[in-house]
């Protein structure tokens, strides 16, 4: 692993702040960079991310997009080969590491409700420890996010980290998949906006706990579609939207619909 840890990080000139006094060092930064997913001979998409675990972000991607089927992988550097039903994107645009929703082509809506058929009475503090203890990546660099999936015990079942909070969503759900591991209750270390909320929606993920806040369109879209959103999590009061069931052995005294 520390191997593996030293290669997908580089090595940069800086300059450390020591009570007041610049020091010049060098310092191991997360790498970054341009990853394009092609399919017969075309891209679908490029994305700044982390340029590890590209056969899941790729998988990934194209399910928590709703941009078809994957029935092959074939990576080769920083491409990504994809075989299957795939829709592209409408333009060739370059979606950013911070960038979910960012594109110059039209936002689309995901349908439907994600149904109820988990529940997680665990602990949230301990969930949130156990994710925290397996994102190598962020203890070696302090610079990228991770996304974990969930058992109904809360133990986890995968993790995947990225500079991006977006790209780490859909490697885990891309590992999920390929591992015939059906995506029902997903970790953070981010704030859950809209367009993480759009990507659980699409791969019917139904509880999403995360280390930051919920943006209001997050809120919405997440009545609409019947996820369950807890913020703050690791935080002595926990904000809840949705189904509280799904988390507390006790329905909500005052349902919002």
């Amino acid at each position: 692993m520390q191997r593996l840890l030293a290669h997908n990080m580089v090595k940069r000139p800086i300059h450390r702040l020591k009570e007041g006094i610049p020091v010049a060092e060098m310092d191991e930064l997360a790498d970054e960079s341009i990853i394009t997913i092609t399919n017969d001979g075309k891209n679908v998409v490029r994305l700044l991310a982390s340029p590890f675990d590209l056969g899941d972000l790729a998988f990934g991607h194209i399910v928590c997009e709703g941009r078809g089927s994957v029935s092959a992988v074939h990576v080769k550097g920083l491409e990504v080969d994809i075989e299957g039903e795939i829709r592209a994107r409408p333009t060739d645009d370059l979606l950013t590491a911070s960038c979910g929703a960012c594109t110059t082509g039209d936002i689309e809506m995901p349908d439907g409700d994600v149904g109820n058929t988990v529940f997680i009475h665990s602990d949230l503090n301990h969930i949130m420890d156990s994710m925290r203890g397996n994102q190598p990546w962020f203890e070696a660099t302090g610079g990228v996010h991770a996304a974990s999936l969930l058992d109904m015990d809360g133990n986890i079942l995968l993790t995947r980290e990225d500079i991006g909070r977006h790209n780490a969503f859909d490697k885990v759900v891309g590992a999920a998949v390929r591992q015939d591991i059906s995506p029902k209750i997903i970790v953070l270390s981010s704030r859950i906006g809209w367009e993480l909320v759009a990507k659980a929606t699409r791969a019917g993920i139904e509880i999403i706990i995360a280390a930051g806040a919920i943006s209001s369109a997050a809120e919405h879209l997440s009545r609409a579609s019947g996820i369950t959103l807890v913020g703050f999590a690791a935080s002595k009061s926990p904000s809840v939207i949705g189904n509280l069931s799904r988390i507390i052995d006790k329905p909500s005294l005052n349902p919002v619909d």
